[in-house]
């Protein structure tokens, strides 16, 4: 008597299908995901009003901060006074297209602000380009004009 042998099946994985897959979540996580942006990580209170006129800005824009110790951080590298001019300038002439924000801490020297506006002018910034970033209190508008 023979016996018929069956063969070995072999089991194939359907590579193309994967293959999808693996695009499908690629696309999702670029999507997804949010870009490194360079913030200090100093702790910074900032300044509180309630009768500023309110204007929202999406724009990404790196921070150029002052700490209430005097520290003036452009992101996160931290930056003598002294040489801020040039590091805004360097700045200036390899990404001609950043846009600042000043992070200012409510304890922070008024001469520190002012040396860093100061800065802003001679690197070739105009002052009223970088705003400054304070929080908005919601308080009742005052009825007295």
């Amino acid at each position: 008597m023979k016996f018929v042998q069956k063969r070995a099946r072999q089991t194939t994985v359907p590579i193309v299908s994967l293959i999808d897959i693996l695009a499908i979540l690629l696309i999702f996580f670029i999507l997804t995901s949010t870009f490194r942006e360079e913030k200090s990580f100093a702790e910074i209170t900032l300044p509180k009003s309630g009768a500023l006129a309110v204007e929202t800005s999406t724009e990404a824009r790196l921070e150029l901060a002052i700490t209430a110790d005097s520290k003036v951080l452009l992101g996160a590298a931290e930056v003598p006074l002294s040489e801020l001019v040039s590091r805004l300038r360097r700045l200036k002439a390899e990404r001609p297209e950043v846009k600042l924000e000043l992070r200012a801490d409510e304890e922070a020297p008024l001469k520190i602000l002012v040396a860093a506006w100061d800065a802003l002018t001679r690197a070739g910034f105009r002052v009223k380009d970088v705003p400054a970033r304070i929080l908005m209190q919601k308080t009742a508008p005052d009825p007295t004009p």
